[in-house]
């Protein structure tokens, strides 16, 4: 059986993380929840990027916790998860008395890889920040089901829009503008995944779209 985005629900799919230098264990926890039919297998991969060298980050998951060293959750430690059962992924993160910010971003996976959940965020470390917490930025895609076209309400430093299918892999990228309308009629019915990027290269927030 393919398991698709409709099989697993994540809460939130976008976060900041902040903390003090000198904390050893700074946590943020996302609920895991499968909404399919079936009991399913579920992985996760994550990648840090822009951190200060020294910064180490772990993920513990239904099973155990797993130390820095681990970016991928072994194929021989699935989260094994009934309909309707949830489990906890925290994200860990000691900045060994380091200030500084990071871009995160862990996936939840099926057994070959694809990814079914990404979710996104932003580690704040000792540093007083203007930015507005990512779940909170109040944006909207419409129409949403659509069939030819969506379009983006206005967020501020937007400069691309990237459409994934629900394996993740990316099927278009768009130059954004105010108003523009994104067109989507060549594309095959279903679940996409909508991820709006800033003009630093960050991901602002990923949100779905439904084709049909």
């Amino acid at each position: 059986m393919i398991l698709t985005a409709q099989s697993v629900s994540v809460d939130p799919s976008t976060f900041v993380l902040t903390g003090e230098p000198n904390e050893t264990d700074i946590s943020y926890h996302i609920m895991v929840t499968n909404i399919g039919t079936e009991t399913e297998n579920f992985y996760w991969n994550f990648r840090m990027s822009n951190a200060p060298t020294n910064w180490l980050t772990w993920v513990c998951d239904k099973n155990l916790c797993y130390d820095f060293t681990f970016t991928t959750c072994p194929q021989s430690k699935p989260n094994i998860l009934a309909p309707n059962e949830s489990f906890d992924l925290q994200i860990h993160l000691n900045p060994r008395d380091t200030m500084g910010m990071a871009d995160y971003e862990i996936n939840v996976l099926d057994a070959q890889g694809n990814v079914l959940a990404p979710i996104t965020g932003v580690f704040e470390i000792g540093k007083t920040s203007a930015s507005k917490n990512l779940a909170d930025v109040n944006l909207s895609i419409y129409p949403n089901p659509t069939y030819n076209y969506f379009q983006v309400s206005e967020v501020p430093n937007l400069k691309y829009v990237e459409l994934f299918n629900i394996v993740g892999n990316k099927v278009k990228t768009y130059n954004a503008s105010p108003n523009k309308q994104y067109p989507v009629a060549d594309l095959m019915d279903g679940m996409y995944l909508v991820r709006l990027v800033s003009s630093t290269g960050k991901i602002i927030k990923t949100v779905r779209l439904s084709i049909r």
